[in-house]
């Protein structure tokens, strides 16, 4: 089967750009296939718990919990327990706010990696983020004439407060144009894998992905994932292939081959390894909409 992204419920127009989604695991368009974009886009948790992965780091969000995900981050998202329910909220930080004024300093700084801010917050510690999370998803999804006005300000207050957390990292001059240079290729190289896992990758086309030899590139690599390039490359194979066992009735086999993997057995291999759990378990401990 071929995954889709989720229709809008509420899509963006010239005077409200914003864009609202919502997710019901009891429903077909409950999943968010690895895809990227322009812009930014936050997630939050109604009810029940979902796997969340940007640019391959996987994290659980629980009821209440939220994330920000930065302009053209790889990201997926699936429900880990029947009755699962999300949101989220696309937007542009570069559409929304002029950022030549100065009083958007600091969305220019979040934008230039100035500012790295956390990708995840949870409801218990974080109340300061997930509260506004949940007044900019209401607002959004309203029919309100100063909807677009409200939600814009609450984007503010959002990146505002997540400012403010002893988790963000603010760097130096010199700091930035190194990170900025790392960030973007580490961007590129995502993006290449998302676009290209399910048929054979080589070391070589990689590296010339972003334009360093092939030991240079392990090594930044390295630095930048702890992981050799080709076995991040099966990560994120498993990591789609676990979205694909899912959601849908194909054998193990046919997802494994659509995902980029010629030998089962070894992708068995891998994805215990990954995942923690043979394909078939994995399988029978998600809630799925088509095998109900």
């Amino acid at each position: 089967m071929t995954l889709k992204l989720p229709i809008a419920v509420k899509e963006r127009t010239i005077d409200t750009p914003f864009t609202y989604f919502k997710y019901d695991s009891d429903e077909d368009d409950f999943v968010v296939p690895f895809h990227y974009h322009e812009g930014q886009q936050l997630f939050r948790v109604i009810e029940g718990s979902v796997s969340i992965s940007i640019n391959s780091n996987p994290f659980v969000l629980k009821k209440g919990d939220c994330s920000i995900v930065p302009e053209n981050c790889v990201h997926a998202l699936y429900p880990l327990e029947k009755g699962t329910k999300f949101e989220s909220v696309a937007f542009s930080l570069r559409e929304l706010f002029d950022l030549s004024q100065s009083h958007y300093s600091l969305i220019k700084k979040i934008m230039t990696h100035q500012i790295e801010i956390s990708l995840y917050y949870n409801n218990k510690d974080n109340k300061s983020i997930t509260e506004v999370a949940e007044q900019l998803t209401r607002v959004v999804n309203s029919n309100d004439m100063c909807a677009s006005i409200m939600a814009t300000a609450k984007v503010l207050e959002l990146f505002g407060e997540a400012t403010k957390l002893d988790n963000c990292k603010i760097y130096d001059r010199d700091q930035v144009n190194r990170y900025y240079k790392y960030y973007i290729k580490s961007t590129v190289i995502y993006k290449y894998i998302c676009d290209n896992y399910r048929r054979e990758v080589t070391l070589e086309e990689l590296a010339n992905a972003v334009e360093l030899s092939e030991k240079y590139f392990c090594k930044f690599f390295k630095e930048l994932t702890d992981l050799r390039p080709m076995e991040f490359v099966n990560m994120f194979r498993i990591e789609a292939a676990a979205i694909e066992l899912a959601i849908s009735t194909d054998s193990i086999n046919e997802v494994a081959s659509r995902c980029g993997f010629k030998d089962p057995c070894y992708f068995t291999k891998l994805f215990r390894r990954f995942k923690g759990a043979s394909p078939r378990d994995f399988r029978e401990s998600i809630p799925n909409h088509f095998t109900k």
